[in-house]
């Protein structure tokens, strides 16, 4: 598997940022693309067919089990 080079907290910082943008996507040059390769390689995220990225379900996930109110923090 690569390597994926991010500091703490980035992805789910990312994750937001699309999740925020979720209805028309965001546009791939709008985050870093080792940030998008990672999320990509990690399936939170997919491109579609007019470019833009999406959350999927996985990436749904992850950002329900980083908030604060997560059942496994509490």
């Amino acid at each position: 598997m690569p390597r994926i080079n991010v500091q703490q907290g980035e992805l789910a910082q990312w994750l937001q940022f699309i999740s925020d943008g979720e209805a028309a996507g965001v546009s791939r040059d709008q985050i870093p693309s080792h940030v998008a390769e990672g999320l990509l390689i990690l399936l939170c995220i997919k491109e579609t067919d007019q470019g833009q990225l999406v959350l999927t379900d996985k990436g749904r996930l992850a950002l329900r089990m980083e908030s604060p109110g997560a059942i496994h923090l509490g």
